[in-house]
C-alpha cells in the first residue's frame, strides 16, 4: 500500500483589544478571552485511526487497510507507528495515509500498515505514533486507533479447490474432508486445522452440525453414517479472534 503524505499548514492568529478604564489609574491593553484562543496544532497528529482486520497467509508481511488521516503543519518525512498484539508491544512500522476504498473487482486502497506474519494473530491496536519531518525533527502522537484483527487464513491444499466430497451407496453415505489447513504464522506453512464441522441444512432452513471431524496431520478426515433421508451439507470452521471463518458451498441434496 503506498500513500503520499498530505502536509497542512496552520496560522496562528490572535487578537489583541485595548480596553480604557475610565477614573482613575492607566488604561488597559488585556483582554484574555481574545488571545489566542484559536491557535491551530502546533504539530501533525492522527484526525483518524480506523482500520479493517487482516489475514495472515504465507506472506512475509500482511497489508492492513483503513482510514488513517493526518492534521496539523510541518512536511512529514516518515510516520512509524508502535504495534500491540493481545496487549503485547511487538515493534513499529510504517504507517501509511490514505481513505479506505474498495472497487467492484475487489482492489483495495488505503492507508494503513503492513504487519510481519510472524508477529502472530489476535486483536491488534497501533498508536502511539512519531512523525519524522523533512528538517530532521520528530513530534509523538498518542493516539490509538480502534481495536482491529489479525487472523489466520484457512482454506484447502486440494489442487481442485474441493475441500469435501460426499458418496452415497444406498443408505450409507461418506464424508470424506481433503487437506483443510491453516497458516502458521513462524513459518508461513500450511498445517492441518485441526478439526472441522459437518452441517446440514435442516427443514427451517438453518445449518445445524451434525458432527464434528477430527482431522489428521495433513487436513483429512472421514465420517460415515447410515440415513435414508437426503439433505444439503457443508463443512464450517467458525471464526474467531486468531482465524477466518471457513465454510465450503452447499452440497445437492444428497
Amino acid at each position: 500500500m503506498r500513500s503520499s503524505i498530505a502536509a497542512r499548514t496552520g496560522a496562528v492568529v490572535t487578537a489583541t483589544a485595548l480596553a480604557l478604564t475610565l477614573g482613575v489609574g492607566s488604561a488597559s491593553a488585556a483582554d484574555p478571552k481574545s488571545t489566542a484562543a484559536k491557535a491551530a496544532p502546533t504539530q501533525k497528529h492522527v484526525s483518524k485511526f480506523h482500520l479493517k482486520s487482516g489475514v495472515i497467509t504465507q506472506h512475509t508481511r500482511s497489508g492492513v487497510y483503513g482510514d488513517v488521516l493526518l492534521k496539523g503543519p510541518g512536511k512529514v518525512k516518515s510516520i512509524k507507528t508502535e504495534v500491540r498484539i493481545n496487549g503485547v508491544r511487538k515493534g513499529t512500522v510504517k504507517l501509511y495515509t490514505g481513505s479506505y476504498k474498495k472497487s467492484r473487482s475487489g482492489k483495495i486502497k488505503g492507508g494503513g500498515v503492513d504487519l510481519p506474519r510472524r508477529w502472530g494473530a489476535g486483536a491488534v491496536v497501533l498508536g502511539p505514533t512519531t512523525f519524522t519531518y523533512s528538517n530532521g525533527a520528530t513530534t509523538v502522537d498518542q493516539k490509538k486507533s480502534n481495536r482491529f484483527y489479525i487472523r489466520r487464513d484457512v482454506k484447502t491444499l486440494k489442487s481442485n479447490n474441493t475441500a469435501l466430497v460426499i458418496k452415497r451407496t444406498n443408505k450409507k453415505v461418506t464424508f470424506k474432508v481433503q487437506r483443510v489447513s491453516i497458516v502458521k504464522p513462524s513459518s508461513g506453512k500450511y498445517v492441518s486445522a485441526g478439526s472441522v464441522k459437518l452441517q446440514y441444512k435442516s427443514s427451517t432452513g438453518k445449518w445445524k452440525t451434525k458432527k464434528t471431524i477430527k482431522l489428521n496431520s495433513k487436513g483429512n478426515g472421514t465420517y460415515k453414517r447410515t440415513t435414508s433421508a437426503k439433505q444439503r451439507y457443508r463443512i464450517h470452521v467458525s471464526k474467531t479472534d486468531t482465524r477466518v471463518q471457513f465454510r465450503t458451498r452447499p452440497s445437492g441434496r444428497i
